[in-house]
């Protein structure tokens, strides 16, 4: 009597297991919904005053290339806009070099479980883009604004940081900005400026700068045990990295960009 009943439930915690060990690796196409989730939003503000350039790749002095998830440039300042998609809970500290998101990782009873991450400060990453722009522009630091905006289910636990908003006030934060720092033609010129940075990075340069991304976020090979963990397309190392969207874990091809090959991270 006692086996079928063992065996059925050996079936649930099978699938239970299986249910938890989904993970979707699609990191570009959900940080990427954030990005047009913005984007719609920032289209509200008044075209005639307000010039918004999204998903930008400019190089820096040394020829460093910098990716800016949007730039708004009005005469009441520049923008600049790092957009984070996120789920679960956020810890952040703005002085800290990383914040810690928690996630419910599923299940019920017995098999709940939850999952913590650290990510990169935004507001110090988007320090950098606003470098970059301050140096290449040749404006001073004042006249930038320093704006990171959260899109999904994201709650935060501690405290949120000065200039980090919900997409939903995005437009009512830039618009709550109304002391003029230069006037409208000064604000076309920077457009202008700014535009032409972005049109001056390659296709090459574009590439590279994706790559070393994740090289410089690659961990350790991947080994399941004791083997190491080969790419099921070309065969390759694998390597541990964490998703743009809600930094998930999941083992991605040491080839990429050339090879797109994924495993989930169980």
């Amino acid at each position: 009597m006692l086996e079928p009943i063992i065996a059925f439930a050996g079936i649930v915690v099978v699938i239970l297991l299986a249910f938890l060990c989904v993970r979707s690796t699609s990191a570009e196409s959900i940080g990427k919904e954030g990005e047009y989730e913005v984007a719609r939003r920032l289209k509200r503000l008044p075209a005639d005053e307000y010039f918004v350039l999204n998903d930008l790749m400019i190089t820096d002095t040394r020829g460093m290339t910098t990716q800016i998830d949007h730039v708004v440039i009005s005469r009441f300042g520049l923008f600049v806009i790092e957009t984070k998609c996120y789920k679960g809970w956020i810890f952040a500290n703005p002085k800290n070099r990383l914040w810690t998101q928690s996630l419910y990782a599923g299940g019920w009873g017995w098999f709940a479980c939850s999952e913590k991450y650290r990510f990169q400060n935004p507001i110090k990453q988007n320090w950098r883009h606003i470098y970059v722009l301050s140096e290449r522009l040749r404006l001073p630091r004042r006249y930038f604004v320093n704006v990171v905006v959260f899109c999904g289910d994201a709650s935060f636990k501690t405290a949120v940081p000065d200039n980090v908003i919900d997409a939903s006030d995005v437009v009512p934060y830039i618009l709550s900005f109304d002391e003029p720092l230069f006037d409208r033609d000064r604000s076309v010129q920077i457009f202008d400026s700014v535009h032409k940075l972005f049109s001056q990075v390659t296709k090459e340069q574009c590439e590279d700068h994706v790559y070393m991304l994740h090289v410089l976020h690659a961990a350790a090979p991947a080994v399941n045990d004791g083997k190491a963990l080969r790419c099921p397309r070309c065969g390759a190392a694998m390597r541990l990295r964490h998703r743009r969207s809600d930094n998930a874990p999941f083992y991605g091809c040491s080839n990429y960009p050339q090879c797109h090959g994924t495993v989930d991270a169980c």
